[in-house]
Parts: C-alpha cells; structure tokens; sequence
C-alpha cells in the first residue's frame, strides 16, 4: 500500500514531524509493504529530522504551493465581503501532484486542524481544494485525527460541509469536534486519538541540569499565542507577564524552568519561530543560567518529547508540545486558542480545569494556573496513568478505520 501525506509541508512544526511520524509508523504496523510520499518544501533539512524515515519506504515530493486562484480569491473577499456566497473557490493541481498521487492507494490530510480558520481563510480552502481534487480524480481521501473547529462563517459553513461530505473516511480527536460534525450532518467520523501519542521518545547527548534533575517547569509560549493574546485587545506585554510569572517562579520554588520552542524554522529564521520570543524572555530574565535554560531549536520532534518527559511540570501552547507531556505522565497547563485544546483536556481530564485562555493570559493567571498545577499533581499523575496506555492504543486507530475501509474498494 501506497499512501499521500497532504497536509504538512515542512518538519519546521515539530507537531507536523510528529504527527507525519506516527501516522506513518501506525500505518506501517497496519499494512504490509507499505510506502510513503510526503511533500516538502525543503527535502534535504526535513531529512536530517528524521534520518530514520527512509526504513519505512517514505520519500518527500514536491509540496503544493499556494495556487494563484486562492490568493485572487482571497484578496477578493477581503474587498468584497459580499461575494462570498456566489464564489467558492477551488483550483487544478499541478501535473507533478497528480502524478504523485497516481501512484497511491489513498490520500490522507494530516495536518491536524486545517479544517478550521484559525490560520486564515486561505489556508483553509486550500487544504480543502487540494483534497476536493483529490476525491475528483477517483482516489480513497481521508481526514486523519483532526480538530474540527465551528465555523463561525455561515457560508464558509456550508462550503465545508459539501467538503467534509467528500471524504472517504474521516476521524477525529476530540469529542467537540465528532459533535460538530454531527452538527453540519456527518455522523461517520470515528473518533481516536491524536497519532502523537504514539510517537516515541528519543534520548539526546546534551548535558544541563534539565536532562540531570526532573525539578524542572517546562514553560513553552508562541508568536500564535502572543497574536491571539494582543487580537484580544490586551493592553501591555506578553512577553512581560510571562517574565513576571517566570521570577515569581525562580524565586519561590526550587524549580529549574527550561523555556521549549516546538516550532522554529529549520533555515534558522525567525518567522513563527518559537525560539525569537523564548528568547526575549530569557533575556529578560538575565540570560541563561543553572535554573534557566533555552532548549536549542536543532532538536527534532522526538528529542522534545524526551527533554518534556525530563520535567515535573509543564505549561505550554503547542498543542503537540501538551501531547508529549501528557503522553509521558507530565502535569500540564495548556494555553488554549483553539478547540483543540479545550476538546483534548475535556476528553482527557473531564475537566478544564487545566486550560488557560490565551486572552486571559497574564502574570497572575499564570502563577494561579501553576499554583492549581503543582497542588493538583498527585491527582494528574494518576489520572494521566490509568488513561494514556489507552489514548496510545486509541493512536493507531486512524490506521485501522483505513484499513476497513480500503477493504471495500474495488480497483
């Protein structure tokens, strides 16, 4: 079996390195003779992430660029709100991308949340189009795992619906997003967990007492976080609350904290990275120290989740950053933006007790979150303890709805 990864086109997002991991490892153990084409942007620096990915018969290809038809699209709405309802918009793959998938058994969108708004219209409805053409063409389409935010767009609405209505299979995360597909009329979906939970750790050489003492508050915040914070209309500075929170931290406890970006570029740029406001804060806080550190960025996806293995606590707005913590029996705050993270703690925890609003963020909300945390661990731990060997059972999943459904296609 054959299969197309859509969805990630870069290993940049450790989220997207981890979930391309894991759905091809739960794949690999579900199928025999299996292979892999998984687009890229930058082959040559996405295989120095994972040297291993060759073993299980994965290649990259060309990723798909953002058409012309969606960015004149785009522009045009924005100018003229109005003419939404009478234009949805789809566009031809390039030859080399139908080539590609001529090749597969199916294609899977893998992205985990691009069927949602959080990052603009056209990102969207190009995830969307790409997997219209997909299903056009005659292949077997499926959404594997994903955060299904509610879109408050009523015509924007209506276009994912007729969408969703296209694939073949789809599976979801979260409980939130399973009702809201029932909401828009699918009551297919399956729901599993997220592939990442699955993946595996992988030790690293580096020495700092954070690889040498688990007394340690992973702390992990994000320029998506800090967007979503100022579009709240809050006053002041994130980065300036969290270095409040941080020294109150230092100060009255005897923890480490070990700042962890999960997205940073892989050609050391700035954007979305990371690291450019980890940075900030430990600058902040006087430059790095025995109870302060900035974790490199050369790390890939595995090697985080070992070092947020390595730590007590762990607070955090990556959603994949969580998912290693919790995977590992780690006590998380989760700073939420999204469905996602609310839909993971309620299913997890049958609580949100342990979610933070990104608009609520501030050097108070923090220190109560962390205080609410540290008291609450015992509880955390046992709880993480009894339900992640089943949320990892529930990781491959996925693999196992395709394969029933690969099972009635006749080719």
């Amino acid at each position: 079996m054959k299969f197309y990864l859509a969805g990630q086109t870069n290993f940049g997002n450790r989220g997207c390195e981890a979930l391309t991991r894991t759905v091809i490892s739960t794949l690999s153990e579900e199928f025999e003779n299996t292979s892999f084409l998984v687009p890229a942007t930058d082959p040559e620096a996405d295989a120095k992430q994972w040297p291993q990915m060759a073993r299980y018969g994965a290649t990259f290809v060309s990723a798909n660029c953002v058409p012309p038809a969606i960015k004149w699209w785009n522009r045009a709405i924005r100018l003229a709100p109005w003419i939404k309802p009478f234009w949805e918009p789809s566009y031809a793959l390039p030859s080399y991308a139908f080539r590609d998938m001529a090749e597969c058994d199916a294609i899977l969108m893998i992205g985990g949340d691009t069927i949602s708004l959080d990052y603009g219209s056209g990102s969207l409805f190009m995830a969307s189009g790409f997997m219209d053409a997909a299903a056009r063409a005659g292949h077997a389409t499926m959404l594997v795992a994903a955060s299904i935010s509610p879109l408050k767009d009523p015509v924007f609405e209506r276009y994912m619906a007729r969408h969703l209505k296209r694939y073949s299979v789809i599976t979801v995360r979260e409980t939130e997003s399973l009702a809201y597909l029932k909401h828009v009329g699918l009551d297919n979906a399956v729901l599993v967990a997220d592939p990442a939970f699955a993946l595996e750790p992988e030790a690293v050489e580096w020495v700092h007492p954070l690889t040498q003492s688990r007394a340690v508050l992973g702390f992990n915040i994000s320029p998506v976080i800090e967007e979503s914070w100022r579009r709240a209309g809050n006053s002041g500075n994130l980065v300036e609350e969290s270095v409040a929170f941080l020294r109150k931290v230092l100060a009255e406890t005897d923890l480490r904290v070990a700042l962890i970006p999960h997205v940073d570029p892989l050609d050391d740029s700035l954007y979305n990275s990371d690291t450019s406001i980890l940075d900030r804060i430990q600058t902040s806080l006087g430059g790095p120290s025995a109870r302060l550190v900035l974790v490199p960025r050369s790390f890939n996806a595995a090697q985080l989740k070992y070092l947020i293995g390595r730590c007590r606590y762990f607070m955090g707005g990556r959603t994949h950053a969580t998912i290693a913590a919790w995977s590992q029996g780690v006590p998380t705050i989760s700073f939420a933006y999204s469905t996602k993270a609310y839909g993971l703690n309620k299913d997890l925890f049958g609580t949100l007790d342990f979610v933070l609003q990104t608009p609520r963020i501030s050097r108070d909300s923090l220190w109560k979150a962390f205080t609410e945390l540290t008291e609450s661990e015992n509880f955390i731990r046992s709880l993480l303890a009894q339900r992640i060997p089943e949320w990892k059972r529930k990781a491959s999943l996925s693999a196992n709805v395709l394969a029933e459904h690969l099972k009635t296609r006749i080719y």
